[in-house]
């Protein structure tokens, strides 16, 4: 009895060992089966999201190609209403004084308007200048305040700085002229022991890359016409010896009686006799701008704006620079080289925000004041 229930036990216990191990055999089976199954799956549903993100990628790719074509056909329409049509007269006009009135970049004018409609456009909004300053009009006063000063100016989208300088007597027209190049007005100003300075005439600049050194405009220095023929008349801004500004077109005989000591040919003059010059608000375009003026007490008048810097000054038109020097009290005042040559120089450092990332400009003449 006690056997069999040994025998017994010992046979149930090996079923029970039997079972366990074919129901290990049957799970790992089962487990390796699972396991290549949902490796599967995974790949598969890898597949499918790849081919869902290429269909995605698709349809954005297609979308941006529609936005890129349909802002295409928006940019002709507009390019078409805005050059082709009388839609934004005013605006065409602006355009055209802006890019035809810089060196290198009339282009953005010649591209959609023939030399005709250019033309008319220009002499439509051409300043006309049919008055000579008169010099007897103007007294170099002894003032007993002759300080100096600098004033931080701002108006619609653009940034400036006036100064005012009391002492006439001290601004000259001097040369900048090297070899092979120009001078920066700081470089001028030190070479005078002079204490600050504004750039002046303009220059030939070839694709942008001018040395400064090429002068295409007349100059007058110390009374000897160091560019230009004397027989032809020009818009002169000069100065006499005692620190008069002088504004008229005379040739070189005729700025030589007028009591024009130096001057560089530019314009247009802004305010001549107290008289306003500019009438239209597009004369000119916009841009960085340099100006010169004085008042009857023989104050001298430089204005620097700053210009085609989004975000700190886009520059402004001829019609806002004779508002500013309206507003200082200028009898007489004139537009020089602007542009990246706009240049004010100061008490050892340059007081506005040049143009360009380079900085100062290579220049062939300045206004200096001396010390």
């Amino acid at each position: 009895m006690k056997l069999d229930t040994i025998e017994n036990d010992r046979v149930k216990n090996r079923e029970g060992l039997e079972g366990i191990s074919a129901t290990k055999t049957i799970s790992n089976k089962r487990g390796y089966g699972l396991d290549k199954y949902y490796e599967e799956e995974r790949i598969a549903n890898q597949v499918k999201e790849a081919k869902q993100k290429k269909k995605k990628r698709k349809k954005k790719i297609f979308l941006c190609l529609k936005i890129l074509l349909a802002l295409i056909i928006l940019g002709v329409v507009f390019l078409f209403l805005f050059f082709k049509t009388s839609l934004f007269q005013k605006y065409k006009e602006l355009w055209v004084q802006t890019a035809m009135t810089t060196m290198n970049h009339q282009y953005l004018a010649t591209w959609f308007l023939s030399d005709e409609e250019i033309a008319e456009i220009m002499k439509k909004l051409e300043v006309e200048n049919n008055e000579n300053s008169n010099s007897d009009n103007v007294m170099i006063v002894e003032l007993e305040e002759k300080e100096i000063t600098v004033e931080r100016i701002t108006g619609k989208g653009y940034v400036g700085f006036v100064m005012m300088v009391p002492d006439a007597s001290k601004v000259k027209l001097v040369d900048g002229r090297l070899s092979g190049r120009g001078s920066k007005l700081s470089e001028i100003v030190k070479k005078h022991n002079a204490v600050g300075g504004i750039n002046a005439g303009g220059f030939a600049d070839p694709d942008g890359k001018g040395a400064g050194n090429i002068l295409i405009d007349t100059v007058i220095m110390n009374k000897k016409l160091i560019s230009g023929n004397k027989s032809t008349r020009y818009s002169l801004i000069g100065l006499s010896e005692e620190g008069k500004l002088i504004l008229g077109k005379y040739n070189y005989q005729e700025a030589i009686n007028a009591g024009i000591d130096s001057a560089v040919e530019f314009g247009p003059f802004i305010i001549v006799n107290g008289n306003n010059q500019i009438k239209n608000s597009n004369a000119g375009g916009i841009h960085p701008r340099m100006g010169i003026g004085q008042k009857q007490d023989g104050t001298m008048i430089l204005v620097a704006i700053d210009g085609r810097q989004p975000g700190y000054s886009i520059g402004t038109n001829l019609l806002e620079l004779q508002n500013i020097f309206e507003r200082y009290d200028a009898y007489n005042a004139a537009n020089l080289d602007g542009g990246s040559s706009a240049t004010m120089y100061y008490d050892g450092k340059v007081v506005n925000k040049t143009s360009t990332p380079m900085g100062e400009r290579y220049l062939p003449n300045a206004f200096i004041i001396e010390k």
